[in-house]
């Protein structure tokens, strides 16, 4: 039976221009090898899902916001599209 005895990862974050940065990594051995990587690995996921939840500023150019303020429907999921632009108008 394969008991584990040493993990290494690396959490990368990356945008949508393709940038990266590494956010934190983590290199263990010892006996108590598969409790730790859990118990790391599951605060590392709560960091990401906060990362995730956190408001981000929408990056539209110059062709792309007509579309956007013209947008009825979720090209997705075929719903209605709520565009906040078209509720200030």
């Amino acid at each position: 039976m394969h008991k584990p005895c040493d993990y290494c990862y690396i959490v990368i974050r990356m945008d949508s221009s393709l940038n990266y940065e590494i956010i934190s990594q983590d290199l263990y051995r010892g006996s108590d090898t598969l409790e730790r990587f859990i118990t790391k690995i599951e605060k590392e996921l709560a960091n990401i899902q906060e990362d995730l939840f956190a408001s981000a500023e929408m990056i539209i150019v110059a062709g792309d916001l007509k579309a956007y303020n013209e947008v009825a429907e979720c090209w997705i999921c075929k719903g209605p599209f709520l565009n906040p632009a078209l509720k200030t108008r």
